[in-house]
């Protein structure tokens, strides 16, 4: 994707609140609100440099080690994150690293690395300030920023509650309950993947603001005409974030149905092949008739 497009599209996500699937490291979002790196951003993306850059910083000389009993045995080359190799000064694959100028190849990698990216960051900034005013941007904090185009990673259960509806059930009947305890039960790993059944969605609006500025709730809509609710599945309208929720007889059974949906369910329905008679075509044929896929 085009760098400056995909910064027009972070900042279409900020303006509208639709969210958009990106795992980046604070490597990317400091620098996108004009913030400083250091080594812990380094960390988070090559943590065996990282290791490498902390011990020459730390070490002892005789802990680097001298003629045969040497254990750093490097020049002045480093790596990029596209393994490509580049000199780190005139001449640097002719240059070996010793105890005495460990200092300087330190400080020349992590510049070369903390500035690597510079050229595509410039784009995406460029593109993402023709959304949001240049001035606005560098009030955010980096993590505000990623809650804003992204929402947060942590599924937080009892905030998704606050911005639930209902219609046409009880917001106190059983098997509610048994669905709100299930969620909080849940790893967050399953609570990303409900989300992503029942909206498309990996991430959740970041805050009770974010929820109302941007008009989020999810909606639980009864199952009609259900002659055994314990043998169907929850269905989701991912495009309004609605769920319908059959009348399960114990939580037990609703985790049941409900964690085989979540993990079974990878496509909205528009996505799926269908036959003549508009039957979808899955090998999940049993749980696709019970009505358990999202659309």
């Amino acid at each position: 994707i085009n760098a400056e497009y995909g910064g027009q599209l972070m900042g279409i996500a900020v303006r509208t609140g639709v969210l958009l699937p990106l795992d980046f490291p604070s490597f990317i979002w400091k620098q996108l609100v004009g913030l400083a790196l250091d080594i812990e951003d380094l960390k988070k993306i090559d943590y065996a440099l990282y290791s490498t850059i902390s011990f020459l910083q730390d070490c002892t000389k005789n802990e680097f080690g001298e003629g045969d009993d040497r254990i750093f045995f490097e020049h002045f080359v480093v790596t990029l994150s596209d393994g490509s190799q580049i000199p780190l000064k005139e001449n640097g694959e002719s240059i070996e690293v010793t105890y005495d100028n460990r200092s300087e190849f330190v400080e020349l990698v992590k510049k070369a690395r903390l500035t690597e990216s510079r050229l595509q960051i410039e784009a995406i900034v460029s593109g993402l300030s023709e959304i949001i005013p240049p001035a606005l941007l560098h009030l955010f904090k980096w993590q505000d920023l990623e809650w804003r185009v992204c929402g947060k990673p942590h599924i937080d259960v009892s905030l998704l509650k606050r911005h639930t509806e209902y219609s046409g059930i009880s917001p106190e009947a059983p098997h509610i309950a048994y669905f709100w305890q299930t969620l909080q039960q849940m790893t967050q790993s399953d609570r990303r993947k409900f989300v992503r059944f029942a909206w498309a969605q990996e991430r959740l609006p970041a805050d009770d603001q974010e929820f109302f500025r941007t008009q989020t709730r999810m909606l639980i809509k009864p199952f009609a005409d259900l002659k055994d609710p314990d043998s169907a599945f929850p269905k989701a309208d991912t495009c309004f974030f609605n769920i319908m929720l059959p009348e399960y007889s114990s939580q037990a059974v609703l985790r049941e149905k409900l964690m085989f949906a979540i993990n079974n369910t990878d496509t909205m329905d528009a996505d799926q092949l269908q036959d003549d008679s508009g039957q979808i075509d899955s090998p999940l044929e049993e749980y696709s008739s019970s009505g358990s896929d999202s659309e």
